[in-house]
């Protein structure tokens, strides 16, 4: 099943379809996008599709780049599942399939190496398909059989750069990662900022799926007191639900004034615009974290069982002449212990990495970005348009 394609040999016609297969949380979108960014720069007449999960598809909907964006509506079908409801979650996958295969693709790339994304790889109809060495350095679960993966070229490899490996060997040329810029609407920057104000405001985000990646609330609580005693306005964002409304009260309780309540307020774009326009963004290892590099403002992020090395904050940065280009951002705070990165959705001592990790390394952290760290990207757009 694997494609005949020898890099840098098979050139792609002008004018050729690619399709983007990568369901995926909101992380996967970002660390792909500076990817495809970079294949729309370097071959502009390509016309580029994007399989995506309706979850995360807020940033690619209507991007200059993409032509269309195939949703899979997981909600509904996960719905349909629970309530037994074959004939409706079939459906969903049927014209999925369908309306995917539409299309003779002159390549279908697979930025996920899942089971689902092999799978939908082998369904897209394509003459080449890649798939990347993603996270692990290998693609998973029989992603393989579908597709070529291309070689992981080093080990320390950002993910942002281990999906770039995919474009060089599709081009058969080097390409650099491309930053992630916005169009935000006036009706999203009116909406956020009359959510969270004007006044300068550092925004935390101190939630994560994985309950390892989690810190706890009261040192949370730490964390934004000191921040709110500095003067800054604390916001608070996250999805919303009980459980983290629950915790969001126990931030609050040890900051003076409160905090600003963004828990469900906003789209995804509309959160990328409150990060961008923050002083500095706070957060555990999670989607939001990475969005937040992504919009070049300050990151401070806490690190426990995942690697950094491959996950950390990436996004544009300052150069010393005062350029900007894309890599490494943002400052990474862990406990430092041996066992860290298990890549461990559970831990069997009881998640000593982030019980260990203190409020004053937190706070120290973001004491020097604050004295150190540049706003680049879209966060430095936003300075220099003014309100």
């Amino acid at each position: 099943m694997n494609s005949p394609y020898i890099p840098g040999t098979t050139k792609l016609p002008v004018g050729s379809s690619v399709l983007v297969v990568l369901f995926g949380r909101i992380g996967d979108v970002i660390f792909t996008l500076p990817s495809i960014l970079a294949l729309k720069k370097a071959r502009p007449d390509l016309r580029i599709d994007w399989l995506v999960e309706d979850r995360c598809a807020d940033l690619l909907l209507n991007h200059p780049a993409l032509r269309q964006v195939f949703l899979f509506r997981r909600g509904d079908y996960s719905r349909a599942v629970r309530e037994r409801r074959f004939g409706s979650a079939w459906g969903i996958v049927r014209d999925l399939v369908r309306t995917v295969r539409r299309e003779q693709y002159g390549a279908v790339l697979d930025f996920q190496g899942l089971l689902k994304s092999g799978v939908a790889t082998f369904l897209a109809r394509g003459r080449i398909k890649l798939g990347s060495p993603s996270t692990y350095g290998r693609m998973k679960e029989g992603a393989g059989l579908f597709s070529r993966q291309v070689p992981l070229t080093r080990e320390g490899l950002h993910l942002v750069e281990r999906h770039l490996l995919v474009v060089r060997a599709l081009l058969g040329q080097e390409v650099a990662a491309e930053p992630i810029l916005l169009d935000f609407s006036e009706e999203e920057r009116s909406h956020v900022r009359g959510l969270v104000g004007s006044d300068p405001y550092v925004l935390i985000h101190p939630f994560a799926t994985w309950k390892t990646r989690n810190w706890s609330a009261d040192s949370w609580a730490r964390v934004a007191g000191d921040i709110a005693r500095r003067g800054y306005r604390v916001v608070l964002a996250g999805a919303g639900g009980d459980a983290q409304r629950k915790v969001a009260e126990e931030i609050a309780s040890g900051v003076p004034g409160g905090i600003v309540d963004f828990l469900g307020k906003g789209t995804l774009r509309e959160l990328a615009f409150a990060m961008a326009a923050s002083e500095a963004v706070l957060a555990v290892d999670s989607g939001p974290m990475h969005l937040a590099a992504a919009t070049g403002t300050r990151v401070v992020a806490l690190f426990g069982p995942t690697d950094p090395v491959r996950l950390g904050p990436y996004g544009p940065r300052r150069t010393a002449e005062g350029g900007e280009t894309m890599g490494r951002s943002g400052m990474v705070v862990s406990a430092g212990l041996s066992c860290q990165p298990c890549m461990e959705r559970r831990c069997s001592i009881g998640t000593l990495c982030q019980e260990q990790l203190t409020p004053e390394a937190v706070l120290e952290a973001f004491s020097e970005i604050m004295k150190t760290g540049t706003l680049a990207g879209q966060a430095r757009l936003l300075r220099e348009a003014g309100p």
